[in-house]
């Protein structure tokens, strides 16, 4: 019995040196400090990943605001042309109008009346 009691001491006491003689027990603040740094950089790739996204973003919204913008009946006024109403309505064909109507042109700077000939 007290040799199987030394032989479970003295692998005890094996234990116990290997323990001590890790990484861990050595030098326990070079992990710590190796996590500092892992950390550190996934902050990095975070806000790098981030800078990213909200200039892709941004280019997305000038690209819409540029589409949206040249679609505007506005930009289409300044360009020349006119918008022609009768009570409200768009009129979008010569079918629409007869002899005597009174419309209402929408251009770029105002609006006038007129009459149909």
């Amino acid at each position: 019995m007290r040799l199987a009691l030394n032989k479970k001491y003295e692998m005890l006491q094996l234990q116990l040196q290997k323990c001590m003689a890790s990484y861990v027990f050595k030098e326990p603040m070079k992990i710590i400090q190796n996590r500092y740094m892992l950390v550190d950089q996934y902050i990095k790739r975070l806000e790098s990943a981030i800078q990213k996204k909200k200039q892709k973003e941004k280019e997305r919204y000038v690209s819409l605001l540029s589409k949206l913008d040249a679609m505007s009946p506005l930009k289409t006024l300044a360009r020349g042309y006119a918008i022609i109403e009768q009570d409200d309505n768009i009129i979008k064909s010569v079918k629409q109008l007869k002899k005597g109507d009174q419309i209402n042109l929408k251009l770029a700077d105002g609006m006038k009346k007129a009459q149909i000939q």
